[in-house]
């Protein structure tokens, strides 16, 4: 895999989340959340659980950054 954000499976959820980290900062986590949210009401639950590792994913960010 090159430099892009899809895996075999999907998105990179590591990659993912921290590109929206580098964009939106602690916003990032409930922007992925919210994102988790709309494709579970719209039906996609494959899309919604890859939303959600990427969640997870900021939220290991978050952590790191708080503990620095």
């Amino acid at each position: 895999m090159s430099e892009d954000f899809r895996s075999d499976q999907g998105l990179a959820p590591d990659k993912t989340a921290g590109l929206l980290f580098r964009f939106h900062g602690r916003r990032a986590l409930r922007i992925a959340a919210h994102r988790a949210s709309m494709l579970a009401e719209g039906g996609d639950r494959d899309g919604a659980l890859e939303w959600l590792r990427i969640s997870e994913a900021v939220r290991d960010i978050l952590q790191r950054e708080t503990k620095q």
